[in-house]
């Protein structure tokens, strides 16, 4: 085991993290990545890249505890405006608001909130139990993991189409194929031949992804309040009596929040996966595992529970990957790695021989940044959620313009902006035709994995079709997961063959 020799390596690591300094930057970082998760588009790496310049004079101990806390507090901070306005502040929190905002429409947005903080808090303390523990066993397996086996998961990852399809299957299908579609557009990544860019050279690198999620998601739904409030639609209050979850609650919840957070540490792991893959894997997981799947996508605590538990633990997964290996899980410990070399530190297998105590201390400031993360999450959640309860002439003039903010961002650019705008449109013709938006960002995210993968897969094979199919065949994880996506893709036909009612993930509203 990693840490079997190392006797005084918990007693080094308490010692580098249990100081007053380092304890208040886990603290600082934490509010601020909450800060940042819960303005759209502003997302994780944004806020860790901005912040590691601040770190320079930082010991690095003190320079990775803040910026993990950053990681951490942004993860949770996009499901706030998820929950609260269908507004997901960060791309891995887009699916909390399938179940998250039905509840808030109900007067719940508090009790959404307090599920949401308590399982980001539960996932992520499950995370960083698993990277202290397992680190070299998870990241074995997901190093091993070549082309063949990222296009079976890009796979197996498609097949939620036909859980969150809703009624009409061949609407979500049709949805998942404009987002196939949407990934397709910019440089084609093995010939750099432009594809569908129209002479733009904005469209070089593709749709921004956080531009279609706040328009899809956000900008159209922003649209659909314009509409109610003209036909005069009260405002529903929200019940704030009670934040924290009920003992009971808990209780319901404790295996959906083991299960996505055993899910999201696996897929944080699979490097270049990340918390937007893990969050969709754990919500189509938590479908077809439940005993009422008809209500998913209706206001059900289990889907908050399930895509925010799974998101915070993915960064202990995505940290295992880094530590024990030095490949960034995803886009936030990849610049997590550039901030240890600006320190003179060297991610690797080495790393937990050369200086174990900072290994350690890594540890603890997961555990650290959650214990904030609960206490910030709960303490700030009624004050959350009576934003809604402000007049819709007050809030959406305020929610537009922070999108607009936070899309212009990201590359400061106004194009970005009036892609957003676009797909607003998009988004709301969708809801009009009652075709389900989530597979449209499910093809969006999945098809350029899919599509590089299996490229690459091709080009080793020097394009023989029987050799690539050969490749496949010969990998036992890819037949497994095959087999997989097939019995899921096979589920709700027997369902409906032996009368149980398939599930129905996502619901558009009437």
């Amino acid at each position: 085991m990693v840490f079997a020799a190392a006797g005084s390596l918990y007693t080094d690591g308490l010692s580098l993290v249990f100081n007053p300094l380092t304890i208040l930057l886990i603290a600082a970082g934490t509010l601020l990545g909450i800060m940042f998760g819960a303005m759209p588009g502003l997302t994780a790496n944004m806020g860790v890249a901005l912040l590691v310049p601040v770190t320079y004079s930082m010991s690095v101990t003190q320079a990775i505890a803040m910026l993990i806390g950053i990681y951490l507090g942004a993860l949770y901070g996009g499901g706030i405006p998820s929950i609260l306005m269908n507004l997901p502040g960060t791309p891995a929190d887009m699916m909390t608001g399938i179940d998250g905002y039905p509840m808030t429409k109900r007067g719940e947005g508090g009790k959404a909130l307090g599920v949401s903080t308590t399982s980001s808090f539960l996932g992520g303390i499950g995370g960083a139990l698993v990277l202290a523990v397992m680190a070299p066993m998870i990241a074995s397996v997901a190093g091993s993991f070549r082309s063949q086996e990222y296009f079976a998961i890009a796979l197996l990852g498609l097949t939620v189409i036909s859980y969150i399809a809703g009624k009409s299957l061949l609407r979500g299908l049709a949805s998942g194929l404009i987002g196939l579609f949407i990934g397709t557009i910019g440089i084609d990544l093995v010939s750099g031949y432009p594809r569908f860019t129209f002479g733009q050279a904005d469209l070089l690198s593709g749709a921004e992804f956080v531009a279609v999620v706040i328009g899809v998601f956000g900008v159209a739904e922003l649209l659909e309040q314009v509409g109610k409030a003209r036909h005069g639609k009260a405002v529903i209050p929200q019940k704030l009596d009670r934040v924290l979850p009920s003992w009971s609650l808990l209780n319901r919840l404790k295996w959906v929040i083991v299960r996505s957070s055993v899910t999201g540490v696996v897929v944080g792991a699979v490097p270049g996966a990340g918390a937007t893959i893990a969050g969709v894997v754990s919500y189509g997981q938590q479908t077809r595992l439940s005993k009422h799947p008809e209500r998913m996508g209706t206001g059900e605590p289990e889907g908050v529970a399930a895509c925010e538990a799974s998101n915070n633990a993915c960064a202990g997964g995505a940290m295992t990957t880094m530590l024990s290996l030095g490949i960034p899980g995803d886009s936030v410990t990849a610049i997590l790695i550039g901030a240890l070399t600006l320190h003179g530190v060297t991610a690797g297998p080495l790393l937990f021989e050369e200086d174990p105590s900072l290994v350690s201390a890594i540890f603890l400031s997961l555990v650290v940044a959650n214990v904030f993360l609960l206490i910030f999450g709960l303490a700030a959640a009624k004050r959350f959620a009576q934003v809604v309860n402000l007049p819709r002439h007050i809030l959406i003039p305020v929610v537009i313009v922070l999108a607009v903010v936070g899309t212009y961002a990201l590359r400061a650019t106004s194009f970005n902006v009036f892609m957003m705008l676009a797909f607003g449109v998009l988004g709301l013709v969708m809801a009009a035709f009652r075709v389900p938006k989530a597979p449209l960002v499910l093809g969006l995210i999945l098809g350029p994995l899919m599509e590089i993968n299996l490229r690459r897969s091709l080009t080793l094979n020097d394009g023989d079709l029987g050799a690539t199919a050969l490749s496949f065949a010969s990998s036992p994880l890819c037949l497994v997961i095959f087999a997989i996506a097939l019995l899921l893709l096979a589920a709700p036909a027997l369902q409906r063959a032996t009368g149980r009612r398939p599930a129905v993930v996502y619901k558009e509203e009437e």
